[in-house]
């Protein structure tokens, strides 16, 4: 009985999410999106929070903060539990045998590589986005003659192990800095990209230019395809992109931002997905590499799929020796698949990825049309768009006085949530900061939040910034 109302939950779910974004195409046909225009095409009712689905959050807390963690709809909690149970009811047979909590994880990896259009053996189950850039950082046979290239806002998932490698190997890593706040909102990506990568001979023939896709400090997304075009022009050999903050967001399945145009992509099951904690997909485009080029990581199987060979001749998947390390999280990765399932049920990543951004671009157009100056986030090209709005604080009355220190935006932090409201303080190295970061506000808009809380925050926001200012 439970599945059947699940799947009734689900249905009504798809239905509402259809219609509140059937407009959005034609919106977002032209380089300027209205994010008041997508809201009034939204039901003022809290559709997925009425379908019980996100109940956990409660009806009166409004988080806008899953950059940093995500929620999970009940669907997911269940299929947790479930596991969790059958994992303590008979611990040997689901770990040895059992098809989905197996120690192999083939199941579970296939059903992921269908979401993401692409073969099993492409993708390993991590515990998260950390773990899969580690991997591949201090697995892959870098040499002290190497360059490796980074931006100045990237996550310590990548500066972590780059400084393993920099005091082991000695390898150069060239840090390229992003543009002012105040300029970056209005680039399109071919004059970012251009600004952040240019043909000099300092970035030719890098080994590998390991970026984010979105960038949790300022909400830019870097297209992978263009991406993709501009580390071939450079000669670099790999293309390692941190997914934080972009699966479960961004279709990654497809088109611009399709991970087939990456080498390495690692990413989280419990952020913008709304999956269980411990949860995280490593995808490997070169399905067949083996040592010397990259070895195994947190492996059990390092000599088998190494050095030997299968019956076939062939050598076994990179995938596979990395995926057996001792007991994972297989409980939670079984959630996950439900919580793609959620996805899908309710039109697929495109539709998802359709709402996030519109009531992203609903809270940038609040923020524009009373402090242009304040916006950190682009606003103008729709491929740099997510549904991250990073903004600086400002005096409401008074618009042009922007602040930038700690204090304030941690303030104005605390303040929204005494109202429960969540968001977050985020800090970025800025040229205007002359080496001291500088502090801004960030807020996420996910698939569970609404057009309605959107405008019961920003009111909120309003008042506390005409008392506080």
């Amino acid at each position: 009985m439970m599945d059947k109302n699940n799947s009734i939950q689900r249905a009504y779910s798809r239905r509402k999410f259809i219609k509140n974004t059937g407009l959005m195409g034609t919106a977002f046909a032209g380089s300027m999106v209205s994010g008041k225009a997508l809201a009034e095409n939204y039901t003022s009712s809290t559709a997925l929070n009425q379908a019980g689905h996100f109940s956990r959050l409660g009806p009166e807390f409004i988080y806008l903060n899953s950059g940093t963690e995500g929620s999970m709809p009940n669907s997911v909690i269940e299929s947790f539990r479930k596991n969790i149970d059958q994992w303590a009811s008979n611990p040997t047979d689901s770990y040895e045998t059992d098809e989905i909590l197996g120690k192999h994880q083939h199941y579970n990896r296939e059903k992921v590589a269908r979401f993401l259009s692409v073969s099993k053996d492409n993708i390993c189950l991590t515990d998260n986005t950390t773990m899969g850039l580690n991997m591949v950082i201090l697995g892959l046979n870098f040499k002290a003659t190497d360059k490796v290239i980074i931006t100045n806002h990237e996550h310590n998932a990548i500066l972590s192990p780059l400084s393993v490698l920099q005091e082991k190997t000695g390898l150069t890593v060239i840090k390229r800095a992003f543009p002012a706040a105040n300029i970056l909102g209005t680039m399109n990506s071919d004059e970012l990209l251009e600004f952040l990568l240019p043909d000099t001979d300092e970035l030719r023939g890098a080994k590998a230019l390991c970026v984010s896709h979105v960038y949790p400090t300022t909400g830019v997304r870097l297209p992978l395809e263009a991406l993709r075009k501009k580390a071939d022009a450079l000669n670099i050999k790999y293309l390692i992109v941190d997914g934080a903050q972009a699966f479960g967001m961004v279709d990654i399945s497809r088109g611009r931002d399709n991970i087939t145009h990456t080498d390495f992509y690692a990413c989280p099951g419990h952020k913008w997905l709304n999956g269980p904690p411990g949860t995280g997909i490593l995808y490997i485009k070169n399905s067949r590499i083996r040592p010397p080029e990259l070895y195994p990581i947190l492996s059990q199987r390092m000599t088998k799929y190494s050095g030997y060979q299968n019956e076939g001749g062939e050598p076994f998947p990179m995938a596979e020796a990395l995926q057996v390390r001792g007991c994972s999280n297989a409980p939670g990765f079984s959630a996950m698949l439900e919580a793609i399932k959620f996805q899908q049920s309710l039109g697929g990543a495109e539709l998802v990825e359709r709402q996030i951004l519109s009531l992203s671009q609903q809270v940038k157009d609040f923020i524009l049309s009373r402090s242009p100056e304040a916006l950190v986030s682009p606003f103008k090209t729709q491929e740099l768009l997510s549904g991250l709005t990073v903004f600086f604080p400002f005096n409401w009355d008074k618009p042009d006085q922007v602040f930038h220190d700690e204090k304030t935006a941690n303030l104005i932090v605390q303040t929204l949530l005494k109202r429960n409201i969540q968001i977050r303080s985020i800090g970025f190295d800025d040229p205007f900061g002359r080496g001291q970061k500088r502090y801004a506000l960030r807020v996420s808009t996910a698939v569970f939040n609404t057009g309605r809380q959107i405008e019961y925050f920003q009111k909120h926001l309003k008042e506390i910034l005409k008392q506080i200012f």
